[in-house]
């Protein structure tokens, strides 16, 4: 999941996806175990849910008006990892199973 993983900005713990790609035997392993088990349990670390978020200006807009800008949420690498690895794990059920519809599209 980590290699399927573009560079993108840290969250609040400044791990970068770079560093996990880096991890050494059998530390993947030990990362997998650790999803596998929040997955299981349906227990997120506290500090995974943390978010910074990152007021972003919206283009041609007065910065001086606080509505002209939207939010950003920088989440841990590690929390969207698992995001990630649920989301392909109900997307396979889903297909396997025929549960999606033809014509459904977007989300």
């Amino acid at each position: 999941m980590v290699n399927k993983s573009n560079e993108s900005a840290t969250g609040p713990h400044n791990v970068h996806y770079q560093f996990l790609r880096q991890l050494p035997e059998p530390c993947p392993h030990i990362l997998l175990k650790i999803c596998n088990n929040n997955w299981t349990t349906g227990d997120i670390p506290p500090s995974w849910r943390e978010a910074l978020v990152v007021p972003i200006p919206k283009p041609g807009k007065d910065p001086s008006d606080p509505s002209n800008y939207r939010p950003i949420d920088l989440t841990s690498c590690l929390c969207k990892t698992l995001e990630r690895m649920v989301n392909d794990r109900l997307v396979h059920v889903l297909e396997s199973r025929n549960l999606l519809s033809k014509v459904q599209i977007g989300f």
